[in-house]
């Protein structure tokens, strides 16, 4: 492994919640019948449950998770899918308490790193339509994150609440409260916003607020509601787990399709016009898409060609490829191009996210360095550190 003369910044890390993540802070009201939490079904196994329905993406709990990096060798197009490493408790100190993590940290030769959730990610979709039980969820479970995590702990574990835009008023009070604690930014789930864009002016206050006080905007790889109007449209059934989404919805309705057109249209509804000092990134979405949607938002930021001979103007202030690169950060995945993201985004823009500890990710966060190490010194430390760094205000 190549040497430093720097400490990274990891922009991806996870941890595992315990049962209580969105009960522990829960409002009495909605603890019978409007809580997200653990029963055990008929078979004997934890699932999740929002009242007395199943939950939809994240069923099982992760009380058994199998180790970091375990699908790596599959993911590199290498390894047999069918010799799958046996699997740990999730109950593992570092994976669930904050100094044993950074005890890890010092471990694995990290300086920082921003903490994401592993089952917060995925269960604001499948309670949406109890609009006063989602946002008291939602803000039981950032509560939580202030227990166990932190905004900011050590000024090494950078946790990200979470945050809907459902209801515009309790955004605004939300991130307002969460940037008092110290928070230096936020997770938003790819889509829209059941019928509008996150970048409608309709949300402008929220994002004004996020601006003021310099939050990152995160946009993680999550439920993003694709595959029950998307996938349903093309006959797929929409009530399906992590474990039983087909191949047609995982490519349509999961990961880089959501999060590119989140981030499209943050960039061609003027999010950015509005508020230049905003700064987003995509966190755990892939990369091999980017270079074909700079390519299209630089098209589409020209002109629009009609089939009766004539063009209509997008009237685009700037080039939308253009302000994609000024205000977007891109995590890739470790099996991705990384030295074609830079070339073409620029390595100013790239964030080295290890996924750390999820099986998909790398089995120790300084192994991604086998994916950059060819860079020049001043773009590895860009991507490895400066970047996350810079957002995170270090």
């Amino acid at each position: 492994m190549k040497s430093l003369d720097f400490v990274p910044v990891d922009a991806d890390n996870h941890y595992y919640e315990p049962h209580d993540c969105c009960t522990r802070h829960l409002e009495a009201k909605f603890r019978n019948g409007r809580a997200c939490h653990v029963a055990r079904n008929a078979d004997g196994q934890d699932e999740w449950r929002f009242g007395d329905r199943p939950m939809g993406f994240h069923r099982p709990t992760r009380d058994w998770v199998l180790p970091p990096g375990a699908y790596r060798p599959f993911m590199s197009g290498k390894g047999d899918m069918t010799k799958i490493p046996r699997v740990i408790s999730s109950e593992t100190a570092s994976f669930r308490d904050r100094d044993a993590r950074i005890a890890t940290l010092d471990k694995q030769g990290l300086e920082a790193t921003i903490m994401l959730p592993s089952f917060g990610v995925a269960f604001e979709d499948d309670i949406h339509e109890d609009r006063e039980a989602l946002l008291a969820n939602m803000r039981a479970f950032n509560r939580y994150i202030e227990d166990d995590w932190g905004y900011a702990y050590q000024r090494r574990i950078y946790a990200l609440p979470l945050i809907t835009l459902v209801d515009r008023d309790w955004a605004v009070a939300e991130i307002e409260r969460v940037a008092r604690l110290g928070a230096r930014g936020f997770i938003l789930r790819p889509g829209p916003v059941y019928g509008r864009s996150p970048a409608d002016p309709y949300f402008d206050p929220f994002w004004a607020r996020a601006e003021e006080a310099g939050l990152l905007g995160a946009v993680h790889i999550g439920v993003s509601g694709y595959v029950d109007f998307f996938g349903r449209a093309w006959g797929e059934d929409p009530n399906v787990t992590e474990q039983t989404m087909t191949a047609f919805q995982f490519l349509t309705c999961f990961g880089a399709r959501p999060a590119q057109d989140t981030l499209a249209a943050l960039v061609l509804h003027g999010l950015f016009d509005r508020f230049p000092r905003l700064r987003v990134a995509s966190i755990e979405n892939g990369s091999d898409w980017v270079p074909a949607l700079l390519k299209n938002l630089e098209k589409v930021g020209r002109v629009a060609i009609t089939s009766q001979g004539g063009a209509k103007s997008t009237r685009a202030s700037r080039p939308p490829h253009e302000v994609f690169k000024e205000h977007v950060y891109v995590a890739p995945f470790f099996e991705d191009d990384v030295y074609q993201l830079v070339d073409t985004l620029g390595a100013e823009r790239v964030l080295f996210g290890s996924d750390w500890p999820h099986p998909e990710g790398v089995a120790a966060p300084l192994d991604f360095l086998e994916e950059v190490e060819q860079l020049p010194a001043t773009m590895l430390r860009r991507v490895m550190r400066d970047n996350t760094a810079g957002l995170l205000g270090l």
